[in-house]
C-alpha cells in the first residue's frame, strides 16, 4: 500500500508541476482517493469508505489534484473594491469538514474553503517548492453563532441524507453548488511543519456550478448584508442604517430592555442584525428592513423558556374567509404589526449582549437584561400571540376553537373577520364603520402598518371585486420566480402535470445508479419544496404531482427529475391559474373524494384524494398515499372516505362558528363507488370487509349521526386547454 500511494502521489505531483515538498499533500489526497475505490481484498468489489460507513461515496466532489481554482474572499476580509477571489493551487480535501485545501499563489498562504471556482486544466508552468511555514487561514461558510449549522457531518459528507436538504441558491437561471451564505468568518491557525491533512471533500461540485460561481464572486452588487458590519460598508449603507436606527428606537420605546451588569452565575446569550429587503407583488423594492434578534438557539429548556407552541392560521381558514368575502361582498384589508415579538412580556430572566453599532459607551461591559419577547427568543412567537389574543378577546371578538386565529365580531347584522397569521392580519368586515373602529383599536394598542385593502399575503396574489362578488386567488410572482430559479423560464409548456403512462418507483434509482453522480448536482428538494408551496396555497391541480415526487426526494434519479421538470413545464403553461370565489355559484359547501386502487406499484397501496369546494372555489384538498394495502377497490375508496369524512367534521365546526352553517345540517359529499356508499351507511360485505382497521369505520358513524351525506357521483375530469 506504502508503494501505493508514493506512485500515486509522485505522479499526481509530476503531473501538477510541483516540486517534491508537497509530497504530504499528495500522499494524503491519495490516501483519500484510494479509501473510495474497490479493492480485490474487501469482496463485493466495495471500497474501504463504503465498507466502513456502510455508505456509497459520491465521487462528484473529486478535483485534479495541483490545478489551479478562484477561492472567494469573506466578505468580512475584504474593503469595497478588493478583489472577492484569490488564485489558489488545490492541495486536496480538509480533514474535519467537507472544504478543500487551497495554497494562495501570491502568499503561500493554507486556505481551507468550499466557495471555489475551479480550472482544472490549468497548472503551474514548473516546479514550486512548498513553504512550510506559511500560515492556515480557514474560511468559514457560516456564522459561529447561527442557530444551526445548514450542513452535514463528517460522517455523512459522502452520502445522500434523508434528514438534511441540500441548501442551493440561483442567480440569472445558474445554480450555485456552495451555500446561499456568504462567508463570514477567516480563522488564522498556525501550521505544524509535518502536515497529515485528509477528509472528505465537499459533497458535490459540477462543472454547471462553475459559470454561477464566477458570476457570484465578480458581481455580488445589491446582495443583502449578513452582518452589520458589511451593511454599514456596502453601497446601501445609508439605507440600511435608517432600518437598523428605526428597529433600535422601536426597541428602546417598548422598554424591551435595561442596561446592567451581568449576574454572578448567569450567561449572556448574544443577538445579530438581520437585514432584508421588501418588496411588493411587482418585485419593486418596498423598503429597507433590519430586525435585532436574538440568538434563542443557546437557550436552555427549563431555564430560559417552558412552552414554546404558538398557533397560526391555517390556508384553509383564510380561503374559507375570502369565500365568505365573495359570498358576501365583504370588504378585505390587511394590516401589519410592527416589532410584534415586543409587545410580549417575559416570565425569566434573559440577559442578552449589547447589539452591535449601539454599544452604551458609558456601560460597554453591561448587558441587557430582557423585559420584552425580542425576536429570536424561543417563546417570543407564544408571548406575542398571547398579548394579541386577550386583546381580541377583550375588544369582544370571539375565538374561534376550531382555529384560534379567527376570530369574529358581529354587531346586529353587521360582522367582521380578522385573521391573524403571526403578525400579518386580514380583516373581512362588512361594514366600514366597524372596519375603521376595528383598526383604530389595534393601532392604539400597538405599533401598526395600515396596508389598505388586501392584495399581497404571504406570496398570494388577492383581488377583491366587490361589484361582482369575485375573489380570485394567484400566486403568479412566486410560480415565475420558482421557473426562473431552476432554469425553466423558457421551457416548452405542457397541457398536464403529470404524464400518465408513466408510473415513478424507487427501483428506478438502481437501474440507472449510473447517474448518481449526475443526480448530486440536481436540486431536486428545493424543487419539489417551491412547487410544494403552490399546492398548499393555491393549486389544488398540483397536489397529486407533489405527493408522486416527494417520496424520491432522498435518492431522486434522472427520470424523477424528468417528472418534476414537467411539472415546471405545466406550471409555464399556467401561470395564472389559482382560485376563483364567485357570489353567484353555489355557496353551501360540498366534498367530492376518490381513490385508486393500488396505484403504486411497489407497495401497491392506493391514493386517497379529496377536496371541498365552496362559493365556487376551492377552500380545502389533499392527495395522500394511504396506510395500509387495500383487498379491493371498495376498500380503498372506503378509507378515502374516511379521510374526507375527518376534513369534512373540521369544516363543519368551522363553518358553524363563522355562522355559515347550523349544528343539524350535513355536509354534501360525492363519491363514484357504490360499494364504499353502501358501507359507509350499514356493515355490509362482512365477509370481505371485516379485517378494515375500526379507524376507517369513523365515516360510518358520521353518516348515522347525519353530519355528512354521501351521494353517488361520477367524476369526469376535463383538462383546460
Amino acid at each position: 500500500m506504502n508503494r501505493t500511494l508514493v506512485e500515486c502521489a509522485r505522479c499526481m505531483m509530476e503531473h501538477a508541476g510541483l516540486g517534491k515538498s508537497y509530497w504530504g499533500e499528495a500522499v494524503m489526497t491519495a490516501m483519500f482517493l484510494r479509501n473510495r475505490c474497490p479493492t480485490r481484498a474487501i469482496h463485493q468489489d466495495k471500497s474501504p469508505y463504503q465498507v466502513w460507513t456502510m455508505k456509497k461515496p459520491i465521487l462528484a466532489n473529486l478535483k485534479v489534484f495541483g490545478c489551479h481554482a478562484y477561492v472567494q474572499v469573506p466578505q468580512d476580509k475584504r474593503a469595497k473594491f478588493d478583489s472577492k477571489s484569490s488564485l489558489c493551487r488545490f492541495l486536496g480535501y480538509a480533514e474535519h469538514q467537507k472544504s478543500y485545501r487551497f495554497e494562495e499563489v501570491s502568499t503561500g498562504a493554507i486556505k481551507i474553503s468550499r466557495d471555489a471556482t475551479f480550472m482544472e486544466d490549468k497548472f503551474d508552468e514548473g516546479p514550486r517548492n512548498y513553504n512550510d511555514e506559511s500560515s492556515v487561514v480557514e474560511f468559514d461558510d457560516h456564522d459561529e453563532d447561527e442557530e444551526k449549522e445548514e450542513g452535514k457531518t463528517d460522517d455523512d459528507m459522502d452520502s445522500s441524507d434523508d434528514d438534511n436538504e441540500d441548501t442551493r441558491s440561483s442567480k440569472s437561471n445558474i445554480k450555485r453548488h456552495t451555500r446561499t451564505q456568504s462567508l463570514e468568518k477567516a480563522t488564522v491557525i498556525p501550521s505544524p511543519k509535518r502536515r497529515t491533512y485528509r477528509g472528505p471533500s465537499l459533497e458535490h461540485v459540477s462543472a454547471a456550478a462553475m459559470d454561477f460561481e464566477a458570476a457570484y464572486i465578480v458581481d455580488s452588487v445589491g446582495e443583502t448584508p449578513t452582518t452589520f458590519k458589511s451593511a454599514m460598508e456596502s453601497s446601501d449603507s445609508g439605507k440600511w442604517k435608517e432600518a437598523c436606527d428605526s428597529e433600535f428606537d422601536s426597541l428602546q420605546r417598548n422598554n424591551t430592555w435595561e442596561i446592567m451588569p451581568l449576574p454572578k452565575g448567569s450567561k449572556a446569550i448574544g443577538c445579530r442584525w438581520v437585514f432584508r429587503v421588501k418588496e411588493n407583488q411587482d418585485g419593486e423594492v418596498e423598503r429597507f428592513k433590519a430586525r435585532l434578534v436574538a440568538k434563542g438557539f443557546s437557550q436552555k429548556f427549563g431555564v430560559d423558556y417552558e412552552e414554546t407552541f404558538a398557533p397560526v392560521a391555517k390556508f384553509t381558514s383564510i380561503r374559507v374567509v375570502l369565500s365568505m368575502a365573495a359570498k358576501y361582498g365583504l370588504m378585505l384589508h390587511q394590516m401589519d404589526v410592527k416589532t410584534a415579538f415586543l409587545n410580549g412580556s417575559l416570565n425569566e430572566d434573559i440577559y442578552m449582549d449589547q447589539p452591535d453599532g449601539y454599544l452604551d459607551a458609558t456601560q460597554p461591559d453591561y448587558v441587557c437584561k430582557l423585559k420584552r419577547s425580542l425576536y429570536g427568543l424561543k417563546q417570543s412567537p407564544r408571548m406575542w400571540n398571547q398579548t394579541i389574543d386577550g386583546f381580541m378577546i377583550k375588544m369582544g371578538f370571539k375565538k374561534c376553537e376550531s382555529d384560534h386565529c379567527i376570530y369574529i365580531k358581529r354587531d346586529d347584522q353587521d360582522m367582521i373577520l380578522v385573521v391573524l397569521y403571526v403578525d400579518d392580519l386580514i380583516l373581512a368586515s362588512s361594514n366600514n364603520e366597524l372596519l375603521k373602529s376595528t383598526k383604530m383599536a389595534l393601532s392604539k394598542r400597538f405599533e401598526m402598518t395600515d396596508l389598505g385593502e388586501l392584495d399581497y399575503f404571504l406570496g398570494m396574489e388577492i383581488k377583491n371585486d366587490r361589484k361582482t362578488g369575485m375573489v380570485t386567488v394567484q400566486q403568479t410572482k412566486f410560480l415565475k420566480s420558482v421557473l426562473t430559479k431552476f432554469g425553466m423560464d423558457n421551457s416548452k409548456p405542457v397541457k398536464t402535470p403529470q404524464d400518465p403512462g408513466l408510473k415513478l418507483t424507487k427501483n428506478m434509482c438502481e437501474q440507472e445508479c449510473k447517474h448518481e453522480d449526475t443526480m448530486c448536482n440536481v436540486p431536486y428538494r428545493s424543487a419539489v419544496g417551491g412547487i410544494m408551496y403552490l399546492m398548499v396555497a393555491t393549486r389544488p391541480d398540483l397536489a397529486a404531482a407533489v405527493g408522486s415526487l416527494s417520496q424520491f426526494s432522498s435518492d431522486p434519479c434522472p427520470t424523477h427529475w424528468q417528472a418534476l421538470k414537467r411539472v415546471l413545464r405545466y406550471l409555464q403553461a399556467t401561470p395564472n391559474h389559482g382560485l376563483e370565489f364567485t357570489r353567484e355559484e353555489g355557496s353551501r359547501i360540498c366534498g367530492y373524494t376518490d381513490a385508486d386502487w393500488a396505484g403504486d406499484i411497489e407497495s401497491r397501496r392506493s391514493t386517497s384524494g379529496y377536496v371541498f369546494m365552496m362559493s365556487g372555489g376551492c377552500i380545502s384538498w389533499k392527495s395522500q398515499k394511504q396506510r395500509t394495502v387495500a383487498l379491493s377497490s371498495t376498500e380503498a375508496e372506503y378509507m378515502a372516505l374516511s379521510e374526507a369524512t375527518k376534513e369534512a367534521v373540521w369544516l363543519k365546526v368551522l363553518l358553524g362558528e363563522l355562522g355559515e352553517m347550523t349544528s343539524d345540517e350535513a355536509i354534501k359529499m360525492y363519491e363514484d363507488n357504490q360499494g364504499s356508499i353502501a358501507l359507509a351507511k350499514n356493515p355490509e360485505f362482512h365477509k370481505r370487509t371485516k379485517h378494515i382497521d375500526i379507524r376507517y369505520h369513523f365515516v360510518r358513524e358520521k353518516v348515522e349521526s347525519g353530519e355528512v351525506v354521501w351521494s353517488i357521483a361520477r367524476l369526469k375530469i376535463c383538462w383546460q386547454t
